[in-house]
């Protein structure tokens, strides 16, 4: 008995192993295809290959994905789920990696959310700008906007008057907003994807003028649309199911 339960912890070691080589082997020739079609969007609109940050998503995925995200070279690891991504973190350690926090935020969430990430990347609401300015958070963050109109989608309006407000709260609280980030409209339309990612740049160079605050990064475009989010001027593009394959439910 003893001798068949160290047999299968073995096979099942060594199933693992060959899992885990298989994702790295997989996600290496992704990130070579998605590095190719990222240099291709940027030279049409005369950028280069450096000026955009591939973030790699890894949620539901466990904690060796992103192992093999960080051997692979990658540095910025984006967690839509506060818990999930903070265990993870937590395993692996926040070495030699950029943690984001890029899905909804609670204001319950907050405290770890800035204990657990380096960054937040998704806020959505003034309550949320204020909770970050009660605990005294420093992490840098991104203002979410709504700029496909989307009753679904979570954000601020995508209106200069409404980021006004949400920068000078921001300000007033000492929250170190960096920049802008949105989720693309769910169309095949390529019109519709660009209309929403220049939408996102333009309120974004309206608000730098008006607060003085210069919001240098633009987070935009997924795996099915980050060439267009490049073509529009998106410095970071976030990408889950174009490196790794389809997720774990």
């Amino acid at each position: 008995m003893l001798r068949m339960f160290f047999q299968n912890i073995i096979a099942w070691l060594f199933f693992k192993r060959s899992e885990m080589e298989n994702v790295a082997d997989i996600l290496g020739e992704n990130l070579r295809t998605v590095r190719e079609e990222i240099e291709q969007a940027a030279f049409l609109c005369g950028r280069k290959l450096e000026e955009v940050t591939v973030m790699a998503v890894t949620k539901t995925h466990p904690a060796e994905y992103i192992r093999a995200a960080l051997k692979s070279g990658l540095v910025h690891i984006g967690e839509n789920r506060v818990t999930e991504g903070g265990r993870k973190i937590r395993e692996i350690g926040k070495e030699n990696a950029v943690f984001h926090a890029i899905g909804v935020l609670h204001r319950k969430e907050v405290r770890q959310a800035a204990r657990d990430f380096h960054r937040i990347d998704a806020v959505d609401s003034l309550a949320i700008l204020s909770e970050l300015g009660r605990r005294k958070v420093k992490l840098p963050v991104l203002l979410e906007v709504n700029t496909s109109g989307e009753p679904a989608k979570k954000g601020f309006a995508p209106e200069a008057g409404v980021l006004e407000e949400a920068l000078n709260l921001a300000a007033d609280n000492m929250v170190n907003v960096m920049g802008l980030l949105t989720v693309g409209p769910l169309t095949q339309d390529m019109s519709m994807r660009r209309r929403a990612f220049s939408l996102l740049r333009e309120l974004r160079d309206i608000s730098a003028a008006s607060s003085g605050n210069a919001l240098p990064e633009l987070s935009m475009g997924m795996s099915d649309d980050f060439a267009e989010a490049i073509l529009e001027g998106a410095t970071t593009v976030r990408l889950g199911r174009r490196l790794f394959g389809s997720r774990k439910r």
